[in-house]
């Protein structure tokens, strides 16, 4: 989608229309979401900050908005830091997909203090910050592993930008300074080099600026056209210098949002209906659908979102300490040698010596071996011996359990995204149906003991351009049915290296079904995965027939080894 850099920044100069409105109340609906209640001149607002991958949203609505029943520790903090304070405005951090949002609140003393909120709207990796003044990390909804060697999110850290990329910002090229770029990479798609050259730029704006230039997003740049792809550049420069913001989006003929952004959408044509809107505010709620709707969501997936995370954060610390306790196996064959050179120097040693000096054969070093005076020679050498097989064992249990725990981290991750992309109440009830059955959640057992098990609802089926019927697994039980009950000639699809569903291709008789069919069938495997409105999405496909399921494996787990690529958008024309 079109949440990049330059929209945050138009976005964030609308958001200033409500500075030194006063915080009254503050509520969570879900891990990356808040609402506060602002009051201002006379007209009270609800302030809208949602970092999430389907539904990035920074607004100020006067729709209703959710409010559970028990607020969460991390709402219990906010309103700790923030109720009752002053929002002072929000800020564009330049070339990055972040607006920081600033307050002033008292402390417990009654001391007025800076307070900001980055609200990273990054797809993915989005997140919602909350920092004090020396901008020192006190809450974040999504912190990082204790092992990342290159941005550590972590309450009590210092608060980081995200590592740069290599690309220029448009504020600070000159038109020498693009022409040459264009000369340098000439042969470029116009759209591509924007997008791979500037930051800020979404795939939707450098199409849109190309096709600004050329009537086409698909004309490669040379120093014959340069120039006009400049002028189009340049408007574009202009329009944030002018504040001259469009807030538009493109809907298909069903009423399905296509894109969005802060200037005009031309390239889609007449056949696609292009709203234009009073605000961002607006067009942001609208588009990704009304309140209402994303706050029966957030109730309902609050509670789980919360086990899921329990349970993943319990996995992720016994991750790392059966990792510590492998490293401290490594030196497992240190003790074997040790013992292997008191071994063949006992007949130098003497009772009471506390240490033997031998060579290390396999090494050729000359090595000197600590002693215990209380034992004999031989019991010395048995000692050593005894630590090298405890840790050899115990190297292989800790192996198989980091395995085991991989894959449940792996598996938990992959339900989050699930219930991240729940359309519905009812999708969230099957994934509770799916962790009930997994032993993460209680679940209504039958008298004879037995747990309850119900059948996997139908997934989505949808029809391509060609006629074929293609199925979406929405949940990993769906997955299973859906892939354990397809047949061996049909054709799976999965995003590669991502959590995603799982997407079966009926062929209908073909030999082959079209490229258009497989193209369709990956775009839509790579729009309901982790990956959703991203560009240049790969997804891996093959025949049914060369899927295993591992004995005892995570729902929705498969394994395949004969395979094909494809790389696509994630974007999903048949969605209704």
């Amino acid at each position: 989608m079109a949440f990049d850099g330059l929209f945050c920044a138009a976005v964030a100069q609308e958001l200033n229309n409500w500075a030194g409105a006063r915080i009254e109340k503050i509520h969570q609906s879900s891990q990356n979401c808040f609402y506060f209640q602002v009051y201002r001149d006379g007209k009270r607002g609800n302030f809208v900050i949602s970092a999430s991958a389907p539904r990035p949203i920074l607004a100020i609505t006067e729709e209703s908005v959710a409010r559970p029943d028990t607020p969460t520790p991390t709402c219990m903090l906010y309103r700790k830091h923030l109720q009752n304070g002053r929002f002072i405005g929000a800020e564009w951090v330049e070339n990055e997909r972040i607006i920081r949002f600033v307050f002033d609140s008292a402390d417990e003393m009654g001391y007025i203090k800076r307070k900001f909120i980055y609200a990273e709207m990054m797809g993915k990796y989005s997140n919602i910050i909350l920092t004090d003044d020396k901008d020192k990390i006190l809450s974040a909804g999504s912190v990082s592993d204790i092992t990342a060697g290159v941005r550590q999110i972590m309450v009590g850290l210092p608060y980081e930008f995200p590592p740069r990329q290599d690309k220029i910002s448009m504020f600070a090229i000159d038109d020498c300074g693009f022409l040459a770029l264009c000369k340098e990479k000439s042969g470029m798609v116009a759209s591509e080099f924007l997008l791979r050259n500037f930051y800020g730029f979404s795939p939707v704006v450098a199409r849109e600026v190309a096709f600004n230039a050329f009537g086409s997003s698909d004309i490669e740049i040379n120093e014959t056209n340069a120039n006009v792809l400049l002028t189009e550049f340049n408007k574009l420069k202009n329009r944030f210098a002018d504040n001259d913001f469009v807030a538009n989006a493109v809907f298909d003929k069903d009423g399905n949002g296509i894109e969005y952004s802060y200037m005009p959408l031309t390239q889609y044509g007449s056949s696609f209906d292009v709203r234009i809107y009073d605000n961002f505010s607006t067009l942001l709620t609208d588009y990704f659908g009304r309140k209402e709707e994303a706050v029966n969501i957030g109730r309902y997936s609050r509670e789980i979102t919360k086990t899921v995370s329990s349970h993943l954060s319990r996995a992720q610390k016994k991750l790392v300490i059966l990792k510590n306790e492998l490293k401290d196996c490594s030196a497992m064959e240190e003790m074997r040698i040790k013992g292997d050179v008191i071994t063949a120097n006992i007949y130098r040693i003497r009772q009471g010596d506390d240490s033997v000096t031998g060579m290390d054969y396999e090494s050729g070093v000359e090595v000197t071996i600590p002693l215990d005076v209380s034992l004999s020679p031989a019991k010395n050498a048995q000692k050593y011996y005894k630590k090298y097989s405890k840790m050899k064992r115990a190297s292989v249990m800790l192996a198989e359990q980091i395995k085991k725990t991989e894959a449940e981290c792996n598996y938990l991750e992959g339900v989050l995204g699930f219930i991240e992309r729940a359309a519905s109440p009812n999708e969230l009830n099957e994934i509770k149906i799916e962790l009930a059955e997994g032993g993460y959640l209680n679940d209504k057992t039958l008298p004879n003991g037995k747990k309850k098990k119900t059948p996997a609802s139908k997934p989505l089926s949808f029809t391509t351009t060609d006629g074929l019927l293609l199925r979406v697994g929405r949940n990993n039980r769906q997955n299973d049915a859906l892939t354990g009950n397809a047949d061996r000639n049909e054709l799976w699809f999965h995003i590669k290296g991502f959590h995603g569903s799982h997407v079966i291709l009926t062929p209908n008789g073909l030999e082959e079904p079209s490229d258009r069919d497989y193209t369709e069938a990956a775009m839509v495997a790579a729009y309901y995965s982790e990956k959703r409105g991203s560009s240049n999405v790969e997804v891996d496909y093959t025949r049914v027939r060369n899927l295993k399921k591992p004995s005892g494996s995570a729902p929705g787990f498969v394994t395949y080894e004969k395979y094909y690529s494809a790389v696509v958008d994630a974007i999903n024309p048949y969605e209704k």
